[in-house]
């Protein structure tokens, strides 16, 4: 992490990390996924590298927003013409980016209760670059989507592609905790309910079909 201040006062961290930092960030959470836990030394796990983490969001926004795009030319949801392109890409932003930090701040919240204190780092920063590296490996899908319209045989890749980003998302937080399985399971299953909540209470809020 680069220092950057004013002269004459203490070093503050970037908030944004490099490129090549995000490269190494992406390498570590792959090395996790892959079963390889020393991909938790390429992860900043200090204090600032662990509020860094959330420019993950930042960094995964432009597959997001494909997403997002991809969902509204080929979904075919209906009673959204009177909808404001702002007010229904501004519900999908703020369902995906509630869905990323409703879980963080619930293992956050719980971390003391059940013994995780010193868990709570590896486990935040390695899920927070995690995201942000399954949003990039899924624009190859978004893109299908675009081109090619809806369909059973996307519908079916989509399954696929769904059952490999939970599998991959769940082996980082197995290994980034030091393979524990059942907590890597509950946190896994949390998260996916996190998203189900976050998605269906903007729906509720705006009234924008988001899925």
């Amino acid at each position: 992490m680069k220092p950057s201040s004013p002269a004459g006062s203490p070093p503050t961290p970037d908030f944004v990390p490099s490129f090549d930092e995000v490269v190494r960030f992406f390498s570590g959470a792959l090395l996790l996924m892959a079963g390889r836990t020393e991909g938790l030394k390429r992860l900043d796990l200090s204090a600032d590298g662990f509020w860094q983490s959330f420019a993950a969001v930042l960094v995964a926004l432009p597959p997001l927003a494909l997403s997002w795009v991809a969902i509204e030319l080929v979904a075919g949801h209906g009673g959204q013409e009177e909808t404001s392109s702002f007010v229904t890409y501004g519900a999908h932003a703020v369902a995906d980016v509630l869905s990323w930090l409703l879980p963080v701040l619930v293992l956050m919240m719980a971390a003391r209760p059940i013994g995780y204190s010193r868990k709570i780092v590896p486990l935040v920063v390695a899920t927070n670059w995690g995201g942000a590296l399954l949003a990039w490996a899924v624009v190859p899908y978004w893109l299908l989507i675009i081109l090619f319209g809806a369909g059973e045989v996307m519908a079916f890749i989509g399954l696929l592609v769904r059952i490999a980003t939970v599998t991959a998302a769940m082996r980082l937080i197995y290994f980034a905790l030091g393979k524990d399985f059942a907590a890597a399971v509950a946190i896994t299953v949390m998260m996916i309910i996190a998203s189900l909540m976050s998605y269906g209470a903007v729906m509720d809020v705006t009234g924008v079909k988001l899925v």
